[in-house]
């Protein structure tokens, strides 16, 4: 094959995968083409994403003003340590940052995000079932910490504002409770569904199961939840 051909080759299939992409946005309905003159606060999220991988360290900040307080709820939720999420949802931003200049946009921002998170948190249930269990009277320590750590306070829940500061603790230490006795995989999708608003079809992509798969798994979580929670079915 000549260089030519060889080039011209390249040519189509760069067009082709560029063709591919669009496609998919435009399917997906997403807003990546806007520029020139739009506040980084009035950008989409996978425009803010293009962006800093282009360079820009404002348009990361506007991601991280967004994100940050979700992916640290979702995070805690599922770890049920407040140190460890802190430091997991470092490791998703960071993630985000080394993978900046690959990005792509073709699924929603959330759903790109949630499984970098995902992964992240899989990780952590891994090293932890690999780690030796013995007792510490540090590890006792970090337990009462988290214990006394409100995540719908630290980071507020909108659908908890209605109550007071002691309701709202009352209510975050029940759903946390109750969370741990759920299965991981249970707990995830619940979480996702619940406190993320991820539709079904993002969770099934972030956790990488049949959609059919993913609501059932909220289903059995609910019912499961549901005799923990009846107490504060109304906030819930």
């Amino acid at each position: 094959m000549s260089d030519n051909d060889h080039n011209e080759g390249s040519s189509v299939a760069m067009a082709e995968a560029l063709h591919k992409t669009q496609q998919a946005q435009a399917q997906l309905g997403l807003r990546v083409i806007e520029r020139e003159g739009l506040p980084f606060a009035e950008r989409s999220d996978e425009d803010l994403m293009l962006t800093h991988g282009e360079g820009s360290d404002d348009a990361f900040a506007e991601l991280l003003r967004r994100h940050q307080r979700g992916v640290m709820n979702y995070i805690f939720r599922m770890v049920q340590n407040r140190h460890i999420a802190e430091e997991l949802t470092q490791e998703v931003f960071l993630a985000l940052v080394k993978n900046a200049e690959r990005y792509q946009p073709t699924a929603k921002f959330t759903t790109y995000l949630y499984t970098i998170a995902s992964n992240i948190v899989s990780k952590e249930w891994l090293r932890r079932k690999r780690r030796p269990k013995f007792f510490s009277m540090s590890s006792l320590f970090n337990r009462v910490k988290d214990e006394e750590f409100n995540a719908l306070e630290h980071f507020e829940d909108e659908k908890a504002d209605v109550l007071t500061s002691f309701q709202r603790g009352e209510v975050s230490e029940a759903v946390n409770e109750a969370l741990r006795h759920l299965p991981e995989h249970q707990r995830e999708v619940f979480v996702l569904r619940r406190f993320q608003d991820l539709s079904y079809e993002e969770i099934a992509e972030v956790t990488g199961v049949p959609v059919g798969t993913a609501k059932s798994r909220v289903v059995r979580a609910e019912r499961a939840l549901r005799p923990l929670l009846s107490k504060f079915r109304e906030y819930l």
